[in-house]
């Protein structure tokens, strides 16, 4: 995870390594970037690999955002619930609005036809560029990813019943773990004595092979972005 203290001359440093002469946010009419390994008449899927990186994205807590010509152009579902978060409006301007801020936050710029990772944390205020990648796209689009350091990614049941065997129970006690919840509040929401809950959670340490419940939690983050069964 990204430090949160870290000196605010980060984004402008990673952003430093790659030069570029327009932004997404001031391009006018120009021809589109042609990558020279493209081939031309080769069209890709851009709504089926939308949704399969929506869905991957969505499971470890990223959204998707979509930019071209000065406009948004797509949001994933978890993109759009940040964004509003940000600016608390649902409109396409408004929207766009929200990007320009977590990008200027950044201390960054969305060159045309990249890729660019920003993590952000509404509770801290802070927006951290992370990862950009020049000339991805071969027209005039640019891709956001936006990493909600607020989130905590979760398995699913299925997914944790498939990978560990865990029971109904137990399951339900690791997805609990992975939202963040410690075993008291658990303990108190689902109306189970404190013995039941340690003897829950000496089985997840079993059947996951970890020792420590810093540990499992990890583990569950990473397990997080399996996806349930027939998605």
């Amino acid at each position: 995870m990204l430090n949160l203290t870290q000196s605010a001359a980060l984004p402008a440093a990673i952003a430093s390594l790659h030069p570029f002469r327009e932004s997404i946010f001031s391009i006018s009419n120009r021809a589109s970037l042609v990558r020279s390994d493209a081939d031309p008449d080769k069209k890709p899927d851009l709504a089926g690999q939308r949704d399969v990186l929506h869905a991957v994205l969505a499971r470890i807590g990223c959204g998707q955002v979509l930019l071209k010509r000065g406009g948004l152009l797509d949001v994933s579902a978890i993109g759009r619930a940040i964004l509003e978060r940000e600016c608390g409006a649902a409109s396409g301007e408004t929207l766009y609005r929200a990007v320009k801020q977590l990008v200027n936050r950044a201390g960054a710029q969305i060159p045309v036809g990249s890729t660019s990772w920003l993590a952000t944390s509404f509770r801290e205020g802070v927006t951290r560029l992370v990862s950009q990648m020049i000339n991805v796209w071969t027209d005039e689009t640019s891709t956001i990813i936006l990493l909600d350091l607020d989130a905590h990614p979760e398995p699913t049941p299925e997914a944790l019943r498939r990978l560990f065997g865990l029971t109904a129970a137990e399951s339900q006690l690791a997805v609990e773990l992975a939202r963040g919840h410690n075993l008291l509040d658990i303990s108190r929401s689902r109306r189970l004595s404190r013995t039941t809950i340690r003897s829950h959670l000496a089985s997840l340490f079993v059947k996951t092979q970890t020792r420590r419940q810093a540990e499992l939690v990890a583990l569950l983050g990473r397990v997080a972005v399996l996806p349930s069964h027939g998605n």
